[in-house]
């Protein structure tokens, strides 16, 4: 008795940490590290009785709104309700699986050659020289000011802030932008949204691309009052933020966002 008792303690357990194993790993698909083939494999070598099957990521147009191929940006920023999240204060910092998936993301809605493969983890921002340095700034939550970027370090006037060219990814247009939004959950989309800006990648006449920072560089805020704003840029197809005075260690590093 007591033997069969130890025998079904050591099943329920072994049941119990396969199951996790299992989650574990079904997370792990979700975030992109494993294949669809290499969990079904796994599925049928546990039990090769049953059939498994895993629910698909991609959406469907069908169950998007109708005529989402054409909506603006304050469309979908309405249709998310995304206002009240904007101003929410509390809403924590994107942790790294959550910068994993937008990536998975990106490479299964737009482009799938993209290879993210920065040293630098995306909650620490990106790799800023050869070196692999990171970025003068970190992220931080303020209670009153919510998320935002910080300065690590003094940095001095018209030293190069932020590096976009290289770092950031682009979307070959305003379809492949909305498919990307719409394949995400609500509060992702309208971070995407809000986080998401324009610039011309040849002259004053060139073409405009939709660009986003799957990193922390996406936490920049603009600045409102008088002062505030200390990093910008110094052209329409410039690929850097520079500081425009010299900002302190700790100091919140805020730019001039224009919607276009």
């Amino acid at each position: 008795m007591a033997t069969n008792g130890i025998r079904r303690r050591t099943g329920r357990k072994a049941a119990l940490h396969l199951a996790m194993y299992v989650l574990c790993l079904l997370s792990a698909y979700g975030l992109g590290f494993y294949s669809r083939d290499f969990l079904l494999e796994f599925a049928k070598a546990l039990d090769p009785t049953v059939e498994f099957k895993l629910l698909q990521t991609k959406k469907s147009s069908s169950s998007m709104q109708e005529r989402w191929e054409s909506y603006s940006f304050d469309q979908i920023y309405d249709h998310y309700e995304c206002k009240a999240q904007a101003e929410d204060k509390s809403k924590p910092i994107p942790s790294l699986a959550q910068w994993l998936f937008l990536r998975k993301q990106y490479k299964e809605f737009v482009d799938d050659t993209i290879s993210f493969d920065d040293p630098i983890p995306p909650t620490m921002g990106y790799s800023y020289d050869e070196s692999h340095n990171t970025p003068p700034f970190y992220a931080k939550l303020d209670p009153e000011r919510g998320r935002g970027l910080y300065a690590s370090r003094n940095i001095k006037r018209l030293e190069v802030v932020h590096h976009w060219s290289g770092h950031d990814v682009t979307f070959p247009d305003a379809y492949a932008f909305r498919q990307f939004v719409y394949s995400l959950p609500k509060r992702m989309a309208c971070d995407v949204v809000d986080w998401a800006w324009s610039r011309k990648i040849s002259g004053d006449n060139g073409p405009e691309v939709i660009c986003l920072s799957i990193n922390i560089a996406s936490l920049m805020n603009s600045g409102d009052g008088p002062g505030e704003v200390n990093v910008s840029i110094n052209s329409s197809t410039s690929d850097s933020f520079f500081a425009t005075r010299d900002i302190g260690k700790d100091e919140e590093i805020l730019t001039h966002f224009v919607r276009t």
